[in-house]
């Protein structure tokens, strides 16, 4: 298979011949990852939107996905059918139709999808807090306020010509036009990391075990050692944990590569609660030999016998034209399928181990619900230092008893932020604030960047609907939501 390139309306194609009927898709470098606290869900609903001007929509041959950092939108069957499915979704992209607005917020609200795996999500958002990556496990909290303006607003900064990119797995269908606003590329933002102390746990809100940590990606040739060595340690997960000792049924794998120098791999895995640890402890041992000893010759040979396997079906030219896409979108250079064999067959042992460098410093496991780990070295996602912002103070009301607020609670609001001192104590710098929920039985939710979470209600503290007035003041109304009803 052949990677070729050519450019359409000033969109670059890629396209390798492959498996027929011909399969298109069009990718946009947009996002969860865009998005902030308060829109998210925006991408998915512009996704919505163009979706609703293709004719005949409950076809299977269409499709459409919004992702962490690319939204797709697909087709495949004759030419001149996959030549209508881009016009048609061109062309709301040139001249939106805003029309169906409120309707497919309702479908969305329907639908509830993740990007990701929800146990994946957890991870992301332990990682980099709410924000980038982090909110693909943030289920939009203000969607009904998302206007026209907001929409448009999208569309003219990252569905244009200039950040779009074809992938095809035959020639260029005769006649076809991408007629899209002009624009320019939108790199992705390379996301912070929040101030945790690494290692640390924290328990799912799934029946899963998530293991997670950074991964050297500056370079093609990292990324690949680092999808090679996450194989064999599925390969080998599913030999110890499953075939041998039971504790598991499947064990799997995400890749996070395109977040600038270091990447995240996230394996997730099904263990019996009795056994989380054991498939924890597991898990980790093979990724700690691998890191010591990399994988043996014939590991990596069956490995590059695979890669070479998928590459020669025509299945795959597709997904190697999109591979090319993505890439062109994050500005790299596009990886040929000869290309991508080479570097399959040239990872080492020690490109393998060097993958796994970071393992200990950066690991994040997610221990499934109601159950943690059995080893008190590795620090809780509730155990963190907290700063006391100062400010003004209230103090636990008569009435706040009443409602089970621990005594001695009080409440400072003050020009760093809001601290909360009650059995436990939390603080959210206004800097750090990215939502508040009101409530319509009067509960107030500050939450914080890092997941923090304050709640406070007028009863609870003495003049305490001063208090209220002050933090929402502070957050302005840009910050404020109404949350959805459960």
């Amino acid at each position: 298979m052949t990677l070729q390139r050519t450019e359409l309306s000033g969109v670059p194609v890629f396209w390798v011949e492959g498996a027929q009927p011909l399969t298109a898709q069009l990718v946009f470098r947009a996002g969860v990852r865009d998005e902030t606290f308060m829109t998210t869900g925006l991408t998915h609903l512009a996704e919505h939107l163009a979706m609703s001007g293709v004719p005949d929509l409950r076809r299977q041959s269409h499709n459409a996905t919004v992702g962490p950092t690319f939204t797709s939108f697909t087709c495949s069957g004759k030419a001149e059918t996959v030549a209508s499915f881009l016009t048609a979704v061109c062309s709301f992209l040139s001249a939106p139709d805003l029309g169906r607005i409120d309707v497919e917020k309702k479908i969305l609200a329907a639908e509830a999808s993740t990007t990701v795996p929800p146990a994946t999500a957890e991870h992301l958002r332990h990682r980099f807090g709410m924000s980038s990556l982090g909110l693909t496990d943030v289920a939009p909290p203000s969607l009904e306020t998302l206007g026209p303006d907001e929409v448009l607003q999208l569309l003219q900064g990252h569905f244009t010509a200039g950040n779009a990119a074809l992938a095809l797995s035959g020639a260029t269908p005769e006649g076809l036009r991408l007629d899209l606003p002009p624009g320019f590329p939108r790199r992705p933002d390379t996301p912070s990391v929040l101030a945790a102390p690494l290692p640390m746990w924290f328990e799912q809100g799934w029946p899963r075990l998530g293991v997670s940590f950074e991964v050297p990606a500056r370079t093609e040739a990292a990324r690949e050692a680092a999808r090679t060595v996450s194989r064999i340690a599925c390969r080998r997960a599913h030999r110890t944990l499953r075939q041998e000792q039971g504790w598991v049924y499947d064990v799997d794998v995400m890749h996070f590569l395109d977040t600038g120098d270091t990447g995240i791999l996230c394996f997730e895995t099904d263990p019996t609660p009795q056994h989380a640890d054991d498939a924890r402890l597991g898990l980790m041992a093979i990724l700690r030999d691998l890191e010591s000893n990399g994988p043996t010759a014939g590991e990596l040979q069956t490995d590059a016998e695979e890669l070479q396997e998928y590459l020669e079906d025509p299945a795959s030219a597709i997904e190697m034209a999109v591979a090319a896409a993505e890439s062109h979108l994050l500005g790299r250079e596009p990886v040929s399928p000869a290309d991508k064999l080479a570097l399959g067959h040239n990872v080492t042992a020690e490109a393998c181990r060097a993958a796994l460098a970071g393992l200990e410093a950066t690991a994040i496991f997610g221990m499934p619900e109601g159950t943690r780990p059995d080893d008190d070295s590795i620090r809780s996602d509730t155990d963190r230092a907290v700063e006391w912002l100062g400010g003004r103070e209230f103090r636990r009301s008569v009435r706040g008893a009443l409602y089970g607020v621990p005594g001695g609670s009080k409440l400072f609001v003050g020009d760093k932020g809001v601290t909360l001192s009650a059995d436990y104590t939390a603080s959210i710098i206004w800097d750090d604030l990215v939502g508040v929920a009101v409530a319509p039985d009067g509960l107030v939710t500050l939450i914080g960047m890092d997941s923090q979470q304050i709640q406070v209600r007028e009863a609870w503290f003495g003049r305490g609907q001063q208090a209220i007035d002050a933090i929402l003041a502070r957050a302005g109304e840009e910050r404020c939501f109404t949350p959805p009803a459960a």
